[in-house]
């Protein structure tokens, strides 16, 4: 099959057999040809790009639907703790009311993320075995059977296998839908995109608590099994939404299946350049071979030579909000409950404070291009770090307006390090990551973040809660203080990939250039007026 598939695009490309991925030999001026497709798409603006790429977009749908999902789980697995149903029915109620003990808490939040990790880490071998679509699509639906879980449990060990059978899916699903949104987007878009995964994930965000907060005077079993339910819709729609796409062309490649790539090129971006673009892809994958001096990638080969600095970069990235307070933030709503706040208003400002990070992620579409992704990054980070010290110093702030002014600044502090943090270093991580070891990569950056995320949702409420640390809000002082490695590390690891094709970012880590300097040193190499 793969032989008569590589006769269709035999004036292109032919496959030698010396090595088995197959050593390529193809047109020069083909490729060129595909190169200069890329630059001019390049210098488009992005309406005109997402006009001239749209079925690109479209496609690249499959990651906001898995993003859906992410995002849903995450506040229906942390909020639905602070309804009172949940409480009477999980916790344990005092005559000074109902608590979740520690251990749960913890188990509850960490063992999801953990599972995510899981997930990730084994759709980085199933979708290089077997391709993108099938396995999201297959994944998602594992997220159906954990739902079936969560809905139908009585006891707290069944709620927790529900909660991880869903995580696996959804950590699995998400490194699949980033990875094949990062592999089929054209230079200009590649931002937009994974910001759009941002967007979405911030959406589901604002919806689930608004759904949560709907059920929250409702104090029956039947509340927060509707919330648990509602996960059916999300974790169906990407079920199908990886059903419908074309497979990932990098995927076909890498498998010799040129015709297939070729035919999933001319769906993707058009027949009539759907051969150029093969064979700039051909030939983007070959020198990645031939500088790895390897045949195919593998987990441990993105710690290897440069592509360990690329790997330890996005992972960097993926864990910033992790680092920097991220299960803090996410808490807020159980913290300020057991601190005194009113429920309904504490969702509330939750909710608002969702609305205006979708406000600020769609915000930085329409200023792209007026500031750099690595400068917006370390200035979240920089603010983070300030923030994080305002909010512990609250707690000493007399009655009860310390308490509010945390809340929303809390929210607020979630809504930057979604829509700077998140929104501009994402993107980034998904660039530079090699073609041959992106779909490992981007797993591993999804592993990254699910196991940070598990470790410190595990810590956080033995900081806060009242039978354990007691620290409340001066829990902000910890997370400052994490927050100083991330300037440093935003300063000295991460690269400003604006407007930088696969090639010019495989240059320049291969020629050693710091990540600080790579426009500098693009502008150097490009002729005026291009950059």
């Amino acid at each position: 099959m793969a032989s008569h598939e590589a006769d269709k695009v035999q004036e292109v490309i032919h496959v030698e057999t010396r090595r088995s991925f197959g050593k390529f030999v193809f047109s020069e001026e083909v490729a060129e040809r595909g190169a200069a497709i890329q630059d001019e798409e390049r210098n488009l603006t992005i309406s005109q790009a997402v006009r001239r790429c749209w079925k690109s977009v479209m496609f690249s749908s499959v990651a906001f639907g898995a993003a859906m999902m992410f995002g849903y789980d995450s506040i229906a697995n942390t909020a639905s703790l602070s309804m009172p149903s949940f409480l009477f029915y999980f916790g344990t109620v005092t005559p000074d009311g109902a608590y979740l003990p520690s251990i749960w808490t913890s188990l509850w939040s960490a063992m999801s993320s953990l599972a995510q990790a899981m997930g990730a880490f084994s759709a980085g071998f199933l979708m290089d075995q077997f391709g993108r679509t099938y396995v999201g699509s297959g994944l998602s639906a594992l997220t159906i059977a954990g739902t079936a879980v969560q809905f139908v449990a009585k006891g707290r060990g069944v709620l927790l296998a529900g909660k991880m059978i869903n995580g696996f899916g959804v950590g699995a699903a998400m490194a699949v839908g980033v990875t094949y949104a990062s592999e089929i987007a054209p230079v200009k878009l590649r931002a937009p995109i994974q910001q759009g995964v941002v967007l979405f994930t911030v959406s589901m965000f604002a919806v689930a608590l608004g759904v949560v907060r709907a059920f929250v005077p409702k104090l029956d079993e039947s509340a927060f099994r509707t919330v648990f339910a509602l996960q059916w819709a999300v974790g169906g729609l990407a079920t199908l939404l990886f059903l419908l796409v074309p497979e990932s062309p990098n995927y076909l490649v890498q498998k010799q299946r040129f015709g297939a790539a070729q035919k999933s090129l001319g769906r993707i971006f058009g027949a009539d350049t759907a051969t150029p673009r093969l064979a700039l892809l051909v030939k983007t994958i070959q020198e990645e071979q031939v500088n790895a001096n390897m045949q195919s990638g593998s987990y441990l080969d993105c710690f290897k030579s440069t592509d360990r600095r690329r790997t330890l970069t996005i992972l960097f990235i993926y864990t910033a909000i992790n680092v920097a307070g991220a299960a803090f933030l996410t808490q807020n709503i159980l913290i300020l409950v057991t601190a005194g706040l009113p429920a309904i208003h504490v969702f509330d400002i939750g909710i608002g404070g969702f609305a205006l990070a979708i406000i600020i992620v769609l915000g930085s579409w329409a200023l792209a291009g007026k500031f750099r992704r690595h400068n917006a990054f370390l200035f979240g980070c920089i603010v983070n770090l300030l923030l994080m010290v305002v909010i512990g110093a609250l707690y000493y702030a007399p009655g009860q307006s310390g308490l509010w002014a945390s809340a929303v600044l809390m929210n607020l502090l979630i809504t930057l390090q979604t829509g700077i943090i998140q929104a501009m270093g994402w993107p980034i991580a998904a660039e530079i990551s090699s073609y041959r070891l992106r779909g490992k990569s981007l797993s591993l950056a999804t592993i990254s973040q699910a196991i940070t995320a598990w470790i410190t949702s595990f810590v956080v409420p033995y900081m806060f809660n009242v039978d354990s640390g007691n620290l409340g809000i001066r829990t902000g002082f910890v997370w400052a203080g994490c927050s100083i490695f991330l300037v440093l590390g935003a300063w000295h690891l991460v690269p400003d990939t604006t407007n930088l094709t696969a090639e010019e970012i495989d240059h320049l880590y291969t020629s050693g250039v710091k990540p600080r300097d790579f426009q500098k040193a693009l502008r150097e190499r490009r002729p005026e007026g291009e950059m």
